[in-house]
C-alpha cells in the first residue's frame, strides 16, 4: 500500500509517531509499540478495528518467522545464558578483584567501557553484549547511573562498528552501495570507483559519528553532564541510586539468576566465553561468506556473510564454554547449570517481545507507506544541489527514528540518494552523501525508543529503557545540531572535510561545555560531578546544594587528574584507532 492510498498522506507517520509517543509519555514500551502497530493494520484493514487486531497477530507472525529474526531472537537468548554463566559463576568477581582497584571512580569505569567498545569493532550487538557484561558491575559499584552506561554502550559501538576497519556493518553499507550503482545504471567500471572504493572516501563524511563517538570520551572524561543525564548522575553520586525509584530495568541479573558463586572465581570464566564468543562470532561470518574460498577477500567475505546465523553460531558457543567453565571450575553442578541457563533466558524475555514489536512496527510503517512519505517529501522540496547533503541527513534522520532501524533507512534512502547526487551534481558528492547517510541513520538509531540497538543497550546495561532513551537524546541531538551546521558550511561553499571534521569537534566541545555551565547553573548542581567519594567524605555541600545555594554548588565542582593513567591510555588508544581508520580510508587495508 501507498501513502497516496490514505485519506490524509500524513497518515502514513501515525504507526511509528503513536508508538513513539506514547512509550515517552506512558512508559509503557510494550503497549505502546502493540498501539502503534494496530493503528498501521487499523489504516490497511479499512478502518475495521477487528480486522485490524488479526491483521496485527499476522504481522507480528510475519516478522517472527523472518530467516534473519529467527536467528536473532534465538542467539539473544544464547547471549543471555552466556551472560548468566559468567555472572554467576564468579567471573565478574574475579574480574573486580583483577581489574577492581584500578577502577576506582565513576570517571574510571565509563572511560573503561568507552574503551572495550573500541576493539569490539566487528559488530554492534556483541559489542554491546560483551562491553556491556564486561562493565555492568564496575559501573554500578562506582556509582555511574544506568543511564550513563547505557549512553555510552550505544554512542560507541554502532559507530566503530561503521568506521571498521571490518565489520558486517560496513559489508552491508557497501553492499547498499551497489544497489545505488545498479539503481543509478552505471557500473563502477563506467565512473571509475568501486563500492567498496566510495565507501572509504564517505567515511571522513559520517561527521555525525565522529561526534558521537567523541562526545562518549569528552563527556566521561571531562565529566560535564547536562539535560536529564546531569541529573541521573547526581543521583547516582549523591544518593547511591544508579537507578530511579520507580525504574524498569529490562534486564536485572541479580534477580533473574541468584547471587554470583564464590566458591572458585576465575578470569578463566569471565574471558573465555567472551573470546570464544568474538573468535568463533569473527570466524563463522567469515567463513559464511566465503572468506575461505579463493579469490574472497576480508571486506567481500563480510559483505557476503549470514550476520544473524554467524553470531547465532558464536552465542551458542558463548554459553556453552561459560556452561564448560562454569561445571569444570566446581562453581555449580550440572543441575545448578541447567538452571542457570533458564534463567539467562529469562532475562531476555521483556528484550524479546520488545524486539518483536519494535520489527512490527517497522512492518507496519512499510505497509503505510512512512519511509515513502518522507523520501518524497524531502527529495520534492526544490532545494539547490549544494544542499542536498542536508536533505539526505535529515531524511535519514527521520526515518531511522520513525523505523527504528538504520540498516532499513540505508536500504531504503541509498538507491535514491546515489542517482539523485550523480544527475544533480555529479560523482563528486556521492561520497559526501554517503558519509551523511549512514549518519543520520545511526542517529535514528540512537534515539528512537523502537531501535533494537537502544533495545540492547538498555539490557546490557540495566537501565529502564525509556531512562535511556531520554538522557542519550540531548547528546545525540548535539551531534547531530553540529553536523548540520557543518552541512550548511558545505552547501555554501566549505566542501573540504579535512577542515569541517576539526572544526565540528572544536564546535561540538565548546557546545558540551556551554550547555553544561547552563544547565547545571539551572539547577544549581555541579559542573563538574563530583566522585561518590567526594560527597561521601563531605567535600560536597550536598544540603547547601539541595536548598539551592550557588556558592555551593561551585565548590561542589569535581576535581579530576587529566594525566592520571586511565584518561591517557583511553586517549593514546583512540587516537591510535583514528589513525587505523584513517589508513583503512587512505590505503583501503
Amino acid at each position: 500500500m501507498s501513502y497516496e492510498s490514505l485519506p490524509v498522506a500524513a497518515l502514513a507517520l501515525a504507526p511509528p509517531l503513536l508508538a513513539i509517543s506514547l512509550a515517552m509519555y506512558t512508559r509503557q514500551v510494550l503497549v505502546s509499540l502493540f498501539a502503534g502497530v494496530w493503528i498501521g493494520a487499523l489504516m490497511i484493514a479499512d478502518w475495521n478495528p477487528i480486522a485490524a487486531t488479526a491483521l496485527s497477530m499476522d504481522w507480528i507472525v510475519e516478522v517472527v518467522r523472518s530467516p534473519f529474526d529467527t536467528k536473532f531472537l534465538i542467539l539473544i537468548m544464547f547471549m543471555g545464558a552466556g551472560a548468566a554463566f559468567i555472572y554467576k559463576s564468579g567471573g565478574i568477581i574475579a574480574l573486580q578483584n583483577w581489574i577492581g582497584h584500578r577502577v576506582n571512580t565513576a570517571r574510571d569505569s565509563q572511560i573503561l567501557t568507552w574503551l572495550i567498545g573500541i576493539f569490539i569493532f566487528f559488530d554492534s550487538y556483541t559489542s554491546t553484549i560483551v562491553t556491556g557484561n564486561a562493565t555492568r558491575e564496575l559501573s554500578e559499584e562506582n556509582n555511574t547511573s544506568r543511564e550513563m552506561h547505557a549512553y555510552v554502550l550505544d554512542s560507541t559501538t554502532s559507530p566503530v562498528t561503521t568506521f571498521g576497519p571490518v565489520s558486517n556493518w560496513i559489508g552491508y553499507q557497501v553492499s547498499m552501495i551497489i544497489v545505488g550503482f545498479e539503481a543509478a545504471q552505471f557500473t563502477a567500471e563506467e565512473v571509475g570507483i568501486t563500492a567498496f572504493g566510495l565507501f572509504l572516501q564517505s567515511i571522513p563524511w559520517n561527521i555525525y559519528c565522529f561526534l558521537a563517538f567523541f562526545m562518549v570520551g569528552f563527556i566521561s572524561i571531562t565529566q560535564r553532564f547536562y539535560g536529564p543525564m546531569l541529573d541521573a548522575e547526581w543521583r547516582s553520586r549523591a544518593e547511591k541510586k544508579t537507578h530511579r525509584d520507580d525504574a524498569t530495568p529490562l534486564s536485572d541479573i541479580t534477580t533473574d539468576v541468584g547471587e554470583p558463586s564464590e566458591k572458585n572465581p576465575t578470569l578463566i570464566n569471565f574471558f573465555a566465553p567472551i573470546l570464544t564468543l568474538l573468535i568463533v562470532g569473527i570466524v563463522s561470518m567469515w567463513w559464511l561468506g566465503g572468506g575461505h574460498q579463493p579469490g574472497v577477500d576480508v571486506a567481500t567475505a563480510f559483505q557476503e556473510t549470514d550476520v544473524a546465523l554467524g553470531l547465532l553460531y558464536g552465542s551458542f558457543a558463548f554459553m556453552a564454554v561459560g556452561m564448560l567453565g562454569a561445571v569444570g571450575f566446581g562453581t555449580m553442578d550440572l543441575e545448578e547449570a541447567s538452571d542457570t541457563v533458564i534463567n539467562g533466558f529469562k532475562t531476555m524475555m521483556i528484550a524479546a517481545a520488545i524486539i518483536v514489536l519494535a520489527w512490527s512496527i517497522g512492518h507496519a510503517a512499510e505497509q503505510v507507506g512512512t519511509a515513502e512519505y518522507i523520501v518524497d517529501m524531502m527529495v520534492n522540496s526544490g532545494v539547490p544541489g549544494s544542499f542536498l547533503p542536508l536533505i539526505i541527513f535529515v531524511a535519514a534522520m527521520f526515518i531511522a527514528f520513525t523505523t527504528g532501524t538504520s540498516w532499513g533507512t540505508m536500504a531504503i534512502l541509498t538507491p535514491l540518494a546515489i542517482p539523485l547526487g550523480y544527475e544533480l551534481v555529479g560523482l563528486s558528492i556521492l561520497p559526501v552523501l554517503m558519509g551523511v547517510l549512514f549518519g543520520g541513520a545511526i542517529w535514528g538509531d540512537h534515539v528512537s525508543p523502537i531501535s533494537d540497538t537502544t533495545v540492547m543497550s538498555s539490557i546490557f546495561a540495566g537501565s529502564d529503557h525509556i531512562d535511556h532513551v531520554n538522557t542519550q537524546v540531548p547528546f545525540a541531538m548535539t551531534a547531530a545540531g553540529v553536523t548540520v551546521i557543518a552541512l550548511l558550511l558545505y552547501a555554501v561553499g566549505l566542501t573540504s572535510v579535512m577542515v569541517l571534521l576539526p572544526l565540528s569537534v572544536v564546535l561540538t566541545a565548546i557546545v558540551i561545555i556551554a550547555l553544561n555551565k547552563f544547565d547545571a547553573r539551572r539547577k544549581n548542581l555541579p559542573e563538574i560531578m563530583p566522585t561518590a567519594e567526594a560527597i561521601d567524605n563531605g567535600k560536597v555541600n550536598v544540603e547547601g546544594i539541595e536548598n539551592g545555594e550557588r556558592s555551593a554548588a561551585t565548590r561542589g565542582n569535581g576535581t579530576y587528574d587529566y594525566l592520571a593513567s586511565i584518561p591517557l591510555t583511553a586517549v593514546g588508544i583512540v587516537a591510535a584507532y583514528l589513525c587505523l581508520v584513517f589508513a583503512f580510508v587512505t590505503f583501503g587495508f
